[in-house]
């Protein structure tokens, strides 16, 4: 599946200009279907909204600048281990997304930008999964010991 980053970046700008409505309307829809999720999130969205909304222009914006994407992603999915996020939740957020994006986008919304969206969102999910998992690996954790305390 190859990803148009032209059409992303379209969408992106579409988005823009809605604020954080967008992000609103995907939590909500997230926490209706799938409800599960509800208790990573802080009882008030008002800044978790705002950082998901930030993000999502700082991706779409250099989906087509992996020397900005990759690393920032790979900050993204090692911050997320502080939250218990599973390699399992991350489905579900994409899932979310494109309902949001294609309620938004309207007749915008194409086949060929759902597969973008789609191609986008697995290859950045997957850097993140990655990321964290690299990050937890036994060897790169050091417990401190008895010999650590002063």
């Amino acid at each position: 599946m190859s990803i148009n980053t032209a059409l992303i970046q379209q969408s992106s700008a579409a988005i823009q200009k809605l604020g954080t409505k967008v992000t609103e309307h995907f939590y909500d829809y997230m926490f209706t279907h799938y409800p599960e999720v509800r208790s990573l999130f802080p009882a008030d969205m008002t800044e978790q909204q705002r950082r998901l909304f930030q993000s999502l222009l700082l991706i779409t914006s250099n989906v087509d600048k992996t020397d900005v994407l990759l690393p920032y992603l790979h900050q993204l999915g090692v911050k997320h281990i502080r939250y218990d996020v599973r390699p399992e939740q991350y489905p579900i957020v994409g899932k979310c997304l494109l309902a949001t994006l294609k309620h938004f986008l309207g007749s915008a919304w194409s086949q060929e930008m759902a597969e973008s969206w789609i191609g986008a969102y697995n290859l950045a999910s997957t850097v993140c999964i990655e990321a964290a998992a690299e990050a937890m690996k036994p060897d790169r954790y050091v417990p401190i010991t008895m010999a650590d305390v002063p």
